[in-house]
């Protein structure tokens, strides 16, 4: 029996219904069942406080802990709350319009407890409307450097050990990091000492589709150079962070389509799953 006390933390707003039932149920019918699931609603609409509490209904034993927010305060303030109210060492990320295969929870409290590290995640398949298309991997050990092109680690399939977090000063709620919290948050982490460890398995479905990539606007990749300027700097990685600054702003000029094109070329959509 694992002595790693465990929160699930899932920040929640407006999914559609089909998708958090998709994800309630991999949390729930995991191999690994010792943990708390802690849900942060962002002041969604009705049907999903029902939705959750069906759920609740069903796990009787306190598994699910519900809180809501008094207004909507966006996803990296509903993540701080759910760790202000987490009781567990380890905080497993959930997302609640992506889905976990039946191990993930199994499989990352045992590489955490394995190797001590302070972010533990795994490479990833991705999915869309019409299933799963293509996928993901990282690299096993990421070091300082690797933060310079992409952050290497899928933030939704990240767990997290709380100390670390806390230490770092938890997820940064500003207008200036909105859409780029984790990368702030991890580049603060590793520029403290921690490390972190990818498991070379695909544990975690994400959802990637033409909405998505659509909803992400050019005024996201500046403050994305901006945070990745500062978290630069923690790091000590420049001169050589100075060439890195202007891909988000390259790869925000390509069109919506012509980008998921050439996301269907380079992970070989429906065929590297």
């Amino acid at each position: 029996m694992s002595q790693t006390s465990v929160s699930v933390i899932m920040p929640v707003y407006d999914p559609k219904p089909e998708e958090l039932y998709r994800a309630l149920t991999s949390v729930l019918n995991q191999s690994f069942t010792d943990f708390e699931l802690v849900i942060c609603d962002d002041c969604s609409q009705s049907y999903v406080g029902e939705i959750i509490k069906e759920f609740s209904e069903k796990y009787e034993n306190g598994k699910i802990v519900y809180i809501r927010n008094e207004k909507n305060s966006g996803c990296a303030a509903s993540l701080n709350r759910c760790i202000e109210n987490a009781s567990g060492q380890l905080l497993i990320r959930q997302d609640a319009d992506d889905y976990s295969f039946p191990g993930r929870f199994e499989k990352i409290v045992k590489e955490y407890e394995d190797t001590g590290a302070d972010i533990v995640a795994s490479n990833i398949v991705l999915f869309d409307e019409e299933g799963e298309w293509g996928h993901r991997d990282y690299p096993r050990f990421p070091q300082k450097k690797d933060f310079l092109f992409a952050i290497p680690f899928m933030h939704g399939a990240c767990a997290l050990k709380k100390e670390a977090v806390v230490r770092a000063g938890m997820y940064p709620v500003s207008e200036k990091t909105a859409r780029c919290e984790e990368y702030a948050l991890f580049m603060t982490m590793y520029s403290l000492g921690a490390k972190g460890v990818n498991i070379e398995e695909r544990l975690y479905a994400f959802n990637e589709n033409q909405a998505a990539i659509k909803r992400r606007k050019y005024s996201d990749k500046i403050k994305e150079v901006k945070v990745k300027a500062e978290g630069f700097r923690k790091l000590e990685l420049y001169p050589v962070g100075v060439i890195y600054l202007a891909k988000p702003l390259v790869v925000g000029l390509i069109p919506s389509r012509l980008l998921a094109w050439i996301k269907d070329k380079v992970f070989g959509r429906r065929k590297n799953v």
